[in-house]
């Protein structure tokens, strides 16, 4: 593994980080909800391959947090977070990747915005857990 792969993984959640606010304030909710989300499983991801030199191949966000709460229990904390971002994978990107779709529709604004925030405090606490180290 290269030694900077798991800041590759931290830049690019990042980056996602950035777009996603920057195509909310141009009124384009569903995008930011998927961008929040990539930037949580990368996040995620670098905490993991930092930790245990790999991670799951997997987009399913409790899944990742599974995985880091086994080298942290801080983690636990983002349970219910993880799955609020988790609906908005599939739905938001393809008008049938799931029957039905979500129940409300699209996301949004509002659920954008918490969408964001939860993302900015699990990057933020991934990027301190690897500093702190």
């Amino acid at each position: 593994m290269s030694a900077n792969l798991p800041q590759q993984w931290l830049d690019r959640a990042s980056e996602d980080l950035t777009v996603a606010r920057l195509v909310l304030s141009e009124g384009h909710a569903s995008h930011a909800c998927f961008l929040a989300q990539q930037c949580i499983e990368k996040s995620l991801k670098a905490y993991l391959l930092t930790k245990t030199g790999h991670c799951p191949r997997t987009h399913k966000l409790v899944d990742l947090l599974a995985a880091c709460e086994s080298c942290a229990s801080a983690f636990a904390r983002f349970r219910d977070s993880c799955i609020i971002v988790d609906q908005y994978y599939i739905p938001v990107r393809y008008p049938n990747g799931v029957p039905g779709g979500l129940p409300g529709g699209l996301p949004d604004k509002n659920e954008a915005e918490e969408t964001i925030n939860i993302a900015t405090d699990i990057f933020q606490f991934a990027c301190k857990a690897l500093t702190d180290d």
